[in-house]
């Protein structure tokens, strides 16, 4: 009843009503959203008849800015990894502008073969050797960028396809001791294409050669049997010679065949393409200045100076020769100490002229063992000075006591390039980069 009494003891029973609890202040970050939806929809009033998709962009593009926001920013370079960075970016600049200069002379090559196959004449012969020579000049200056198993030599790589050497010529064509090669057998192989002459090259032998540079070469020069010049092949062998016609398609086969390999490696190296392997290169670049090392090192060494010149200063063999046909190998010894340069110091002139120039491997060396740098430049300025005093022809250079001018400079050169190899070597401990005894293109192939 009203006015009872309120029994002692026991709590006085009130209604609870819900009190004000002050919220915590509202984050930064969602204010942020409600600040750029307000904004958006008095932009675009007609978001206002579909809020959500609006919404959904804005939380999309505001989490992506507080995401890289809360992202720690990279530590700073070393002087080494910034160095080494740019070397590497610069190689790689290089190679894709050696292979692009390779693929224009190998077009040119293949436009001169045409035309001297559609008018055989000396004249249109000479023109293709010159072509040939040209685009040998450029190609042997990429020799720097095998042995580590890149494009051009891993174990599916074009190089035993361009540049396999010492060549068979009774394996391609005729010749005395001989039954006419690939090209008189015209029942086993009918239609000579480049893919059947890729699929022959070292079958069932290391000299059974059947394309590249020196079938090329061998077709266009013949045997070499002066002591004085090079092969003397007559015009008349694309013309009336028994199988004529087909030597001419398998000449022309063959310059079709290595200009679908550098277009290969031009794509390989060509910048801001996802996934070739120049974008995989610049990426890891502490293991990409490794193998460029590798390259140098093998190059000078293994190759320049024992495969090229000490096997041929040892047995003075003509066949070891690598263009014997042509007479064209001091040219190449050259072109193969310029390469080397070319990569140490970062500098290549291109054919038409213009000079590519960047950081080179003396960068690095400069900044991790200054002291090694004046024995490094001497040594690669001596080999290429020293190639350039080899008589020609090479093949009679390699001949005579061992006090001949020629024997001298042969020896010379390949001193020089077996230091120029243990100094680069020394570099690379400099590093703490561990060079293999082998070169990983000789273990995948």
């Amino acid at each position: 009843m009203a006015g009872s009494p309120v029994p002692q003891g026991k709590p006085t029973s009130q209604v609870c009503h819900p009190q004000s609890v002050p919220l915590p202040p509202e984050p930064e970050q969602l204010t942020t959203v409600r600040r750029i939806l307000r904004w958006s929809l008095k932009v675009c009033p007609s978001a206002r008849s579909r809020p959500l998709p609006l919404m959904k962009r804005i939380l999309t593009c505001v989490l992506a800015g507080w995401t890289l926001a809360a992202t720690p920013a990279p530590a700073a370079r070393t002087p080494l990894q910034t160095t080494s960075r740019a070397v590497v970016l610069h190689y790689a600049k290089t190679v894709h502008a050696v292979y692009s200069d390779c693929l224009t002379a190998s077009l040119a090559l293949q436009k001169s073969i045409r035309a001297f196959l559609s008018a055989p004449s000396s004249d249109t012969l000479a023109a293709s050797r010159a072509c040939w020579k040209s685009a040998r000049l450029i190609y042997v200056q990429s020799e720097v960028f095998r042995y580590y198993a890149g494009p051009v030599d891993d174990a599916d790589g074009p190089e035993p396809l361009l540049n396999s050497w010492p060549l068979d010529e009774l394996y391609i064509d005729a010749g005395e001791g001989g039954d006419g090669g690939i090209i008189a057998n015209e029942k086993a192989y009918p239609d000579i294409t480049p893919g059947l002459i890729g699929s022959l090259n070292l079958k069932e032998g290391e000299k059974n050669i059947s394309c590249g540079w020196h079938a090329i070469e061998f077709l266009l020069w013949g045997q070499d049997k002066s002591s004085t010049g090079p092969g003397e092949r007559p015009c008349t062998d694309y013309t009336t010679a028994p199988h004529a016609a087909r030597r001419g398609q398998y000449l022309q086969a063959c310059a079709d065949l290595i200009v679908s390999q550098f277009e290969d490696l031009t794509q390989q190296w060509a910048p801001g393409k996802l996934g070739n392997y120049r974008a995989i290169f610049e990426e890891g670049y502490d293991q990409s200045v490794e193998r460029i090392l590798t390259g140098m090192i093998f190059l000078s060494g293994n190759e320049l100076a024992g495969e090229r010149l000490q096997v041929a200063w040892d047995t003075k063999e003509q066949e070891e020769e690598p263009s014997c046909f042509s007479d064209h190998t001091c040219e190449e010894t050259i072109g193969d100490a310029l390469g080397l340069q070319n990569i140490y110091r970062g500098t290549y002139l291109r054919p038409d002229g213009t000079s590519l120039t960047g950081p080179g491997l003396r960068d690095l060396a400069l900044l991790i063992k200054p002291d090694l740098v004046p024995e490094l430049d001497r040594k690669t300025e001596g080999t290429l000075a020293a190639a350039r005093s080899i008589p020609a022809p090479f093949d009679q250079a390699i001949l005579g006591d061992d006090d001949t001018p020629g024997r001298r400079a042969i020896l010379k050169t390949l001193t020089a390039a077996e230091d120029q190899s243990a100094l680069l070597r020394t570099l690379a401990r400099a590093l703490q980069i561990q060079i293999p005894e082998q070169a990983a293109s000789d273990i995948a192939g």
